[in-house]
């Protein structure tokens, strides 16, 4: 599952290899989405966003017990092959061990996803391309755009999973 960030990212004119990108990331107390070499700085959440997503963090925690789904915050980051696309989930459910991106612990590829989204800032960008990234991977099941302005959820579903 994931959430949005509050404000639309930056584009760093510097293009890095993917290597150097897990590096730098290993080290900066910045988080940066990786787009096929462009770096997009991710800006911090806001409080109703925090707030959103440790709610979501605690029931989901809650209802996945004793069950094979493990739940993951903001820390792992989701890898997505076809688009050469790193980003970062604020909240990720796996069903199963995780797949990792080769011996990249912090890399996932398997993922189920929801997303928060402001809808003034980062709907376009969530609903657009990031969501038509996450259909890719083969392991996509659902996503949900849970808004922080107003008590309204999105589910989608891939029918194919």
């Amino acid at each position: 599952m994931v959430f949005a960030q509050t404000s639309p990212p930056d584009v760093i004119t510097t293009r890095l290899t993917l290597d150097e990108y897990r590096a730098m990331e290993e080290t900066n107390p910045e988080r940066h989405e990786y787009r096929n070499g462009e770096i997009i700085t991710m800006s911090g959440g806001s409080e109703s966003h925090s707030a959103i997503a440790s709610n979501f963090l605690i029931t989901l925690g809650f209802l996945l017990r004793d069950t094979d789904f493990r739940l993951y915050n903001s820390d792992l980051r989701v890898w997505i092959p076809e688009y050469q696309c790193g980003t970062y989930a604020d909240l990720m459910v796996v069903n199963g061990e995780p797949e990792f991106n080769g011996n990249r612990k912090k890399f996932s590829i398997q993922c189920l996803l929801s997303k928060f989204y402001c809808p003034l800032l980062n709907e376009a960008y969530d609903r657009g391309d990031k969501f038509r990234k996450y259909c890719s991977i083969a392991s996509f099941c659902e996503y949900l755009l849970v808004s922080q302005t107003e008590p309204y959820i999105e589910q989608y579903h891939n029918a194919g999973s």
